[in-house]
């Protein structure tokens, strides 16, 4: 053994060094046979092949990126549960569009509270005029406005890529507004000319030594896009992070699920393989029930040809089992034509001596079909972080206790959601909005009060109010939103921001109907702000409220679930 020189790739003996940590390696290998933690053992017959290598966040993502963001894409294109999916995030993350509640921090810029509102509502309203704008200038595309532009994100940013691209350009053209957003497909960023990764270049991301990004390079068209001419499939532009003033540019949006990750991973990755088998299962049981339905019976006969070939000395070949075959059919063909006994309404066949018919027996859908896909779909709903009832549309195993908990529990998931794709996406969309607001001069600053180049954050302190939570049982929510801000719980700005509203709009908008009331002489149901009597209720708390939510009787329980039963005194 000691002649046995062992070859690098530079073809010269491998030095002494590498060859003892080789060795170190083997024994290490041999002793996790039988390991102190089970799950680093070698021993369990689940665990003996189980090498999944030692990958970085990004480095397992760049091997796979494409290929799985395919699969995923093609997944929501053609599964109906993975389009249900993404719709129903967008939709309780976005909705119908984010409203902006600007927060300018007045005592860092050197303001009263008074003066820092009243500039903030300057800003709503002309962020309003420019996200709402009929033209919709907004958008790089001028196909959608401020909320088209979020929601095609979103989709992008919860659905089969994980992330979302956007750049932020200027339009000399624009009447009102020069910023602008275009949303880019994630498949666009990538390394020029399909390069490796290099220490500052991950996945078409140019980083610095914190793995900070610095730029993006984005392919001038979709790797998809193969039509004549197109001439950006192999160019590839470098667009810088920000300017060298700090507006940004590029704007990404990712949840960073490990440390030195430059890129997106969907939430739906993990649950690819199960989505994949559930539809292929579906398909051979839908399958399945339809040959089940068109062979509804087969008949079974004694003939076999080629006994009767070989019982008669003749050669047992292709050709004569053919032939046979074909005069038995003629012969069949003609007893059954000549047998049948026609009765009214109805035929009945006769067959030949040795026959019989086998009724076939449906046995699909399996009995646990339904078990099995509802087990996937709960899998999916739970990795994208909303229920299976919001999944599914199926709301007919749900009750008061159950609705409202799950409604709290995924709220707090979908709320972290919201957070994160503010900070990352809306966030410096709306800081170049700021800066092109005051460089306008479209605000007049109080006296003393800080500009916005030197602190553009703490003029961009926001709100953004999103979709209402919803009320499961509006009357006693109301009653408890109610009891909250009287005990200084918690604010009208927050109970309203919960149910999608600005508190500032809906108190101008009652303002506007008191006075159209009072004008008409006529008594408004706003001007009574007294407070109203509580409904009587004789329950335990924590008691179900089904029959008053569901509008059915049922019985009242106990919080641990015990039925009130009323039992009679002994006599």
């Amino acid at each position: 053994m000691s002649d046995v020189a062992i070859l690098g790739p530079d073809a010269k003996p491998l030095p002494e060094a590498t060859r003892k940590a080789a060795r170190m390696q083997m024994a290490k290998n041999r002793m996790m046979a039988s390991a102190a933690y089970q799950g680093a053992g070698n021993d369990h017959p689940s665990l003996a092949k189980w090498r999944p290598g030692t990958w970085s966040g990004q480095s397992a993502l760049s091997w796979s990126r494409v290929d799985l963001v395919d699969r995923l894409n093609d997944v929501a294109r053609n599964d109906g549960w993975g389009a249900a999916g993404t719709s129903r995030l967008v939709d309780n993350i976005i909705g119908s569009g984010w409203t902006l509640a600007a927060r300018p921090n007045h005592v860092s810029l050197n303001m009263t509270f008074e003066q820092a509102d009243e500039i903030s509502d300057k800003l709503e309203a002309l962020w309003r005029d420019y996200t709402q704008d009929v033209d919709k200038w907004c958008d790089a595309e001028r196909t959608k406005t401020m909320a088209g532009v979020l929601g095609l994100a979103a989709r992008h940013r919860f659905g089969p890529e994980g992330e979302a691209f956007g750049i932020i350009i200027w339009r000399d053209e624009a009447p009102q507004f020069q910023t602008a957003v275009h949303v880019i497909d994630p498949a666009r960023c990538s390394n020029p000319d399909g390069r490796m990764d290099e220490e500052f270049l991950r996945d078409g991301v140019a980083i610095d030594g914190y793995s900070a990004p610095q730029g993006y390079h984005f392919r001038k068209s979709h790797p998809g896009e193969i039509f004549a001419g197109n001439t950006g499939l192999w160019d590839w532009e470098y667009v810088e992070r920000e300017t060298d003033w700090g507006r940004p540019i590029v704007v990404h949006a990712f949840e960073q699920k490990r440390a030195g990750m430059t890129r997106g991973v969907s939430d739906w990755a993990p649950i690819i393989r199960s989505i994949k088998q559930s539809t292929d299962y579906e398909d051979f049981e839908s399958q399945a029930a339809a040959l089940n339905a068109v062979m509804a019976a087969f008949i079974e006969t004694p003939f076999d040809p080629e006994e009767l070939l070989d019982a008669m000395g003749e050669d047992v070949s292709a050709s004569k089992v053919s032939g046979l075959m074909g005069e038995l059919s003629a012969a069949q063909k003609a007893y059954y034509s000549a047998a049948p006994i026609d009765l009214p309404g109805v035929r009945v066949n006769v067959l030949q001596p040795g026959e019989k018919a086998n009724l076939t027996k449906p046995e699909h859908p399996n009995a646990n079909f339904e078990a099995f896909v509802n087990a996937a779909l709960r899998k999916v709903a739970s990795a994208i972080g909303i229920t299976y009832e919001q999944l599914t549309m199926d709301w007919s195993n749900v009750n008061y206790s159950s609705a409202r908990a799950a409604l709290l529990e995924i709220w707090r998931g979908l709320t972290a959601k919201k957070g994160g794709f503010a900070a990352q996406f809306m966030g410096p969309i709306y800081r170049a909005f700021v800066e092109e607001v005051f460089d306008k001069g479209l605000i007049e600053l109080p006296e003393g009060a800080v500009p916005f180049g030197q602190n553009p954050a703490a003029w961009c302190h926001a709100d953004w109010i999103g979709p209402g939570r919803g009320w499961i049982d509006p009357l006693r929510e109301a009653q408890a939103a109610g009891e909250r801000i009287n005990n200084n719980l918690t604010t009208l700005q927050q109970e309203a921001a919960e149910q999608g509203r600005d508190w500032k709009m809906d108190a101008l908008q009652r303002a506007r109907e008191r006075a159209f009331y009072d004008k008409l002489g006529l008594s408004s149901a706003t001007a009574n702000t007294g407070p109203r009597p509580r409904v009587a209720d004789d329950r335990e708390p924590g008691e179900d409220t089904e029959e008053e939510v569901n509008g059915r009787q049922s019985a009242r329980r106990h919080p641990v679930g015990i039925p009130a039963i009323a039992r009679r005194k002994p006599a």
